[in-house]
C-alpha cells in the first residue's frame, strides 16, 4: 500500500474516531433530530411517506432511519438515542472514506474539509439527513468526470441526491447542467442531447424532480402549510437570503447570524466581495464556474421567495462548493497562488468556527431535553399521565423519557409533531376533565415555559431545566391536582 494512502487510511479512521466521541460523549439530541427517529418509528412505511410533504423533506433519510427503528425493535436493550447516533455515524464514516480515500485533493485539504464547521460539526455531530447530500454529492464529484463511461450511475446518484433535501434538487439539476456543458463542448447541442449517456442522465434528473414533487410539494388544500412559507421576494427576505448564502456561510462567524441580527450594509457589502471570489476562483474552468453559479442562483431564488433558511441550510452551499472544487482540482491539478488565498480564507473562518462550535459542545448542553427526559423516567410512574403544553417543544423531551406524552384538546398519545399545528393552550378546567377521564388524582404537565400561576393555580411548580443550553430547550415540570 502506497505511503500517501495510509496517510488517508489514518486520517479517515481519526476523523471518525474523533465524530464518535463527540457525538456519543457529548451531544444531546434535539428536536429536528428526534422528530425523524419518532416519525419513523411509529409510522408504518407508507404513511410514512404519505406525511413528508408536512416535513418538507424528501424520503431517503426517513427511509433509512425507518431500517433503524427497526433494528431498534428486533434488538431490545440498546436506547433509542444509541441507534439513531449509530445510524448517522455510519453514514458520515461513508462520507469522510469518500472525501479520504476516493477524492482526489492533497492530503492538507482534505483534512482541512474534513475539520471544516459544516462538515465536521453541522453536519457531521448532528443527526440529520444533510450527511447523505454529503455523501451523494462527494461521490458524484467523484464520478462524474467519466459521465458517459458511468451514465447509469450518475444517473441513479442525481435521482437519489433529489430524494434528500430541497437544496439537494438544486444540487442534482446542477449537476445535470455540468454533464450537458460537458457534452455540448463534444459536440452540438442537439447531438449532444442524442448520445445515450446524456440521456440516461437527464431521464435519472427528471425521474428525481418528479418524485420530489409527489412526496414533498404540499397539496392545494393545506393552506396552513402554505402558510408557513415566507412572503415571496420581500425585500429583507431577498437580503437576508443574499447575506445568509455568502458571508455567512463562506466566511462564517466574520460577522454575526443574519437571521439573529438582521441584514447589515457591511455584510451585504462582504457577500458580493465573496460572490467576486468565488468567480475568481473558478474562473478558469467556465462550465465549472456556471455550473456553481446556476446552483447558487437557484438556491438564491429558492430563499427569497420561498424559505430563507439558516445557517444549517445555507451549509449546503458550501456542500455544493466543494464538488465543484473538486471538479476544479480534476482539470487544473493544481491552484495559483490567488485560487489558494481565497481557498485559504474560506477553510481558516471554516476552522475558527469548529473550534467555537466544539468548545460550546464540550462546556454546555446543546439542549435540556436530555434532562428533562431522564428526570421523567425516573421520577414518574408509567400509569401517571404527562400532558404536554406544546408537541413541538415536548417532542424531544417525551423521548429521552423513552414514553408517549398527551396532548389536548384530542387527550390522545403523541411521539411527534407537525410542523403547521398550532400551539393550543389549554384552561385548568380542561385539565381536570382529562384527568378524570384517564382515573386518575393527578398528572405531570410539562411546558416550554413558565405557567402563569393566576391560570393554572393547582399547578404545582416541580422541578425547571432552563440551565443554559445551546438551542435554548427550556423546561418546566409541574404536578396537577384537584
Amino acid at each position: 500500500m502506497q505511503r500517501s494512502r495510509i496517510y488517508s487510511w489514518i486520517s479517515f479512521g481519526t476523523v471518525v474516531l474523533l465524530l464518535a466521541v463527540f457525538k456519543f460523549s457529548y451531544h444531546e439530541i434535539w428536536k429536528d433530530e428526534w422528530q425523524v427517529w419518532m416519525m419513523a418509528r411509529d409510522m408504518g412505511w407508507i404513511e410514512l411517506l404519505q406525511n413528508l410533504y408536512f416535513e418538507g423533506h424528501p424520503a431517503l433519510w426517513y427511509l433509512y432511519v425507518k431500517i433503524w427503528t427497526t433494528l431498534h425493535q428486533i434488538i431490545p436493550g440498546i436506547l433509542q438515542e444509541y441507534w439513531l447516533q449509530t445510524a448517522h455515524l455510519l453514514a458520515a464514516a461513508a462520507t469522510f472514506y469518500v472525501l479520504f480515500l476516493r477524492m482526489r485533493f492533497p492530503l492538507w485539504l482534505k483534512i482541512a474539509l474534513a475539520f471544516s464547521y459544516y462538515f465536521f460539526f453541522e453536519y457531521g455531530i448532528v443527526n440529520r439527513g444533510y450527511i447523505f447530500v454529503m455523501l451523494i454529492g462527494f461521490v458524484l464529484a467523484e464520478q462524474i468526470h467519466q459521465y458517459e463511461k458511468n451514465a447509469l450511475r450518475v444517473a441513479v446518484l442525481i435521482f437519489l441526491l433529489c430524494q434528500v433535501e430541497a437544496f439537494s434538487l438544486f444540487m442534482g439539476g446542477a449537476f445535470t447542467l455540468y454533464v450537458l456543458l460537458r457534452a455540448w463542448e463534444k459536440h452540438s447541442l442537439v447531438e449532444s442531447l442524442k448520445q445515450q449517456s446524456t440521456q440516461t442522465i437527464l431521464f435519472g434528473g427528471i425521474a428525481g424532480v418528479g418524485v420530489f414533487l409527489l412526496t414533498v410539494v404540499p397539496r392545494s388544500g393545506d393552506r396552513n402549510l402554505q402558510a408557513a412559507f415566507a412572503e415571496p421576494f420581500a425585500s429583507d427576505v431577498i437580503q437576508t437570503a443574499f447575506q445568509g448564502n455568502f458571508v455567512n456561510t463562506y466566511w462564517i462567524g466574520l460577522l454575526p447570524d443574519t437571521n439573529v441580527f438582521g441584514v447589515t450594509i457591511l455584510g451585504l457589502g462582504l457577500s458580493a466581495v465573496v460572490l467576486g471570489l468565488l468567480v475568481f476562483l473558478f474562473w478558469k474552468e467556465k462550465k465549472v464556474l456556471f455550473t456553481l453559479l446556476f446552483f447558487h442562483l437557484v438556491y438564491f431564488l429558492f430563499c427569497s421567495g420561498f424559505y430563507p433558511g439558516g445557517v444549517r441550510q445555507w451549509g449546503m452551499s458550501f456542500v455544493f462548493f466543494v464538488c465543484c472544487l473538486h471538479l476544479l482540482w480534476d482539470h487544473q491539478k493544481q491552484f495559483s497562488i490567488p485560487q489558494y488565498a481565497i481557498l485559504g480564507s474560506i477553510l481558516l473562518f471554516q476552522l475558527l468556527y469548529t473550534y467555537r462550535a466544539l468548545e460550546k459542545e464540550v462546556s454546555f448542553p446543546f439542549t435540556n431535553a436530555k434532562q428533562a427526559g431522564l428526570f421523567l423516567k425516573e421520577k414518574v410512574p408509567a400509569e401517571v399521565p404527562i400532558v404536554a403544553i406544546n408537541k413541538f417543544e415536548a417532542t424531544p423531551v417525551l423521548a429521552y423519557a423513552e414514553r408517549n406524552f398527551y396532548a389536548l384538546p384530542e387527550g390522545e398519545e403523541f411521539s411527534y409533531f407537525k410542523w403547521t399545528e398550532k400551539i393550543y393552550i389549554p384552561p385548568q378546567q380542561e385539565l381536570f376533565l382529562f384527568a378524570d377521564f384517564k382515573k386518575v388524582g393527578g398528572i405531570i404537565i410539562i411546558s416550554y415555559q413558565a405557567l402563569d400561576p393566576n391560570r393554572y393555580p393547582n399547578a404545582k411548580l416541580w422541578q425547571t431545566f432552563d440551565d443554559f443550553n445551546l438551542k435554548n430547550e427550556n423546561y418546566y415540570i409541574y404536578t396537577f391536582q384537584k
